[in-house]
């Protein structure tokens, strides 16, 4: 505990180190991989009929990503960045428990609660961050860190999740039923922290770790069932940046 309170106040100290740096612009591209995490509080209702499922796993997947932003003349370690990323959090299929209550509707209907196979077949996950972000500077990376540029940000993400179908199965793999495709639109907390390496004044390797919060509602999937579920992601990228 006390090498990591150590650490901490160290990286806030190069963070905050004063620094005669100039504003920056930038802008970059990464690749990576996106780790789901588990989703849980999966529910279904039409009013009539409650539905719950077990947690399960989503799949990694490539990532892809873009941003640009924008450091202060006036307080250079701070700055903004607008991101814009894209993955695709498919679940193969792997054993779910049902409870139902009431009379269900849509896949489930004429089933009753116990274990099923499920699985979806997701077209992407698109999210659109926005964050204030604390660095070191440049002159203070390349005299004092062999140009090694710690960074962090904090805010918020606007995530799109689009999904083609989920398929229901019994536990031998026979097919039950499809629910159609609908996509839905949340807001939730994204963090990130990362590391720059500079090249020269203009062009930086990065390599970073991004968790964004995620919680959907939709309700044209399944007939007239609404479904709920959370779940969050995690991510590592490899890129680069141009500061103009």
């Amino acid at each position: 505990m006390a090498l990591k309170k150590l650490f901490l106040v160290g990286l806030i100290g190069c963070l905050l180190a004063p620094s005669s740096a100039f504003a920056e612009w930038y802008a970059g591209g990464s690749l990576g991989i996106s780790m789901p995490h588990d989703v849980t509080n999966f529910t279904g209702t039409d009013g009539s009929y409650d539905l719950t499922l077990t947690k399960f796993s989503p799949d990694n997947s490539l990532a892809g990503g873009i941003k640009g932003g924008y450091f202060f003349d006036k307080a250079p370690n701070f700055g903004i960045e607008f991101n814009f990323s894209v993955s695709d959090p498919d679940v193969d299929k792997e054993t779910i428990t049902a409870t139902i209550t009431g009379t269900p509707v849509g896949v489930f209907s004429g089933q009753a609660s116990g274990d099923f196979l499920g699985s979806a077949d997701v077209d992407s996950l698109i999210s659109y961050g926005f964050l204030a972000m604390l660095r070191t500077t440049d002159e203070d990376a390349k005299e004092k860190y062999n140009g090694l540029q710690p960074y962090a940000g904090a805010g918020f993400s606007i995530n799109v999740l689009d999904i083609n179908k989920v398929s229901i199965y019994d536990t031998a793999g026979a097919s039950i039923a499809d629910t159609s495709g609908d996509s839905n639109t949340s807001v939730g907390l994204l963090v990130s922290a990362g590391l720059n390496y500079i090249l020269n004044d203009r062009i930086k390797l990065y390599s970073e770790y991004k968790y964004k919060d995620l919680n959907f509602d939709y309700d044209a999937l399944d007939s007239n069932v609404t479904y709920g579920f959370d779940t969050a992601e995690s991510s590592v990228a490899f890129g680069l940046t141009y500061s103009f």
